[in-house]
């Protein structure tokens, strides 16, 4: 019996079965902060620590269970493998070339909305660091004149994906 697409019914499970099936790698939903099962029992800490050791596939059907405003999917696929970089290691993050965000709107200003148009209040010193982001220079070398450190890199220019690296 042929089923057309339009009347199956996809839940998380059966999206990444179909992922799965495709061959290719799912990389993320283009709507990230959704996800993110901390939206939904943030407010309640025994219940982040039971759901912190799911899968990531189970985190999401939770959510899907928790949120009836699931419509649709969203995401991004690759085919594998696709290198990830992990700038937790210093010297990675320092010798990477830093470049700003193409989908970060509103700059130079302080106030500017990130790649999922939420708004982020920069301070003096990213703001300053972010303007001498040219897909040149490495994080080091813009740190040389900048009183932001690694951890304000990371913590916020990276995090909000202000910033996109390029590994050395």
């Amino acid at each position: 019996m042929y089923v057309h697409p339009q009347e199956i019914d996809y839940n998380i499970e059966t999206l990444f079965e179909l992922i799965s099936a495709s061959g290719l790698d799912f990389v993320g939903f283009s709507n990230p902060g959704f996800w993110q099962i901390g939206r939904l029992l943030g407010k309640a800490p025994e219940l982040m620590e039971r759901v912190a050791n799911l899968g990531e596939i189970q985190r999401y059907r939770l959510i899907e269970l928790l949120d009836p405003e699931v419509t649709h999917y969203e995401f991004f696929l690759s085919r594998p493998p696709l290198p990830k970089a992990d700038w937790s290691a210093d010297n990675d993050l320092l010798t990477a070339i830093c470049e700003r965000n193409p989908c970060m709107d509103g700059f130079p200003s302080q106030c500017v909305f990130n790649y999922d148009y939420q708004i982020v209040n920069l301070s003096p010193q990213e703001l300053k660091f972010l303007q001498s982001c040219n897909g040149l220079s490495t994080v080091g070398e813009i740190l040389t004149d900048s009183s932001l450190g690694l951890d304000g890199v990371r913590r916020r220019l990276l995090q909000q994906l202000l910033i996109l690296l390029i590994p050395s």
